[in-house]
């Protein structure tokens, strides 16, 4: 019986829903055995030797690597199939925003990069999905303290403009060369420049904040100019 041709979307298809399924299968296990190296290092199993905290430490970062990868790929297989859902409530897009500067601060301290937010006073609400939209804002800061260089800084603001709330992210680092700049928001794509200084990215953190802004109404974009830097944007309807 001859081989049967796939035209490029049944092959995607193909693609996303083996991707759904090996997905699917690795979230428990993770978990578990996230959980189990917890245990052991919270010392409750008895003492451990330096060398023994160091190796379960260095487990726990892979699991935890593993875990935020496996939670990627199902969430781009729910955008591929278009089963993401949204759970809107009323939110504050600056306060979602500083939250993610107090999670990330210590990791720009790492980084020798500093870290500074403006937030409009008075600012309205929004009708989102606050859970998603802090993984976007944290995906977009996290990437710009990621991919810095020498002694950066990551300057971000929250405003309005018009009928919108606009949140925006400007870093000092590596920036994006002309050849990249299309295909940034695209599944599973790293530039060259990027995954040399990180090699083990997932390439999905943009394609899903993308799909996560547009569904809630709102557009992303970036500015960018290789060697010096870039500037994230989104907007958020206010309702």
């Amino acid at each position: 019986m001859p081989d049967k041709h796939f035209t490029s979307e049944e092959t995607t298809q193909r693609i996303t829903e083996v991707t759904s399924v090996i997905s699917h299968q690795l979230k428990t296990p993770l978990a578990g055995i996230k959980s189990s190296l917890e245990i052991m290092l919270s010392g409750d199993l008895g003492e451990m030797t330096v060398k023994q905290r160091e190796y379960l430490t260095l487990a726990l970062d892979g699991s935890n690597k593993m875990i935020g990868l496996v939670k990627n790929l199902l969430d781009a297989s729910r955008i591929d199939e278009g089963r993401m859902q949204l759970m809107p409530e009323s939110s504050d897009v600056g306060a979602l925003a500083k939250a993610v500067v107090a999670d990330l601060t210590t990791f720009a301290q790492a980084k020798n990069t500093t870290l500074s937010i403006t937030v409009e006073d008075n600012l309205p609400k929004t009708f989102i999905d606050a859970l998603k939209i802090h993984e976007v804002i944290n995906n977009i800061v996290y990437n710009a303290i990621r991919y810095s260089k020498g002694r950066g800084s990551v300057t971000m603001s929250v405003r309005r403009d018009g009928h919108d709330i606009l949140f925006s992210s400007t870093d000092t680092g590596v920036g994006i060369g002309d050849g990249d700049k299309g295909k940034i928001f695209s599944k599973f794509y790293r530039s060259p420049s990027i995954s040399a200084i990180a090699p083990d990215g997932s390439g999905l953190g943009l394609y899903i904040s993308k799909a996560i802004i547009e569904k809630s109404g709102g557009k992303i974009w970036f500015e960018s100019v290789e060697g010096k830097g870039s500037t994230f944007s989104f907007s958020l309807p206010i309702q």
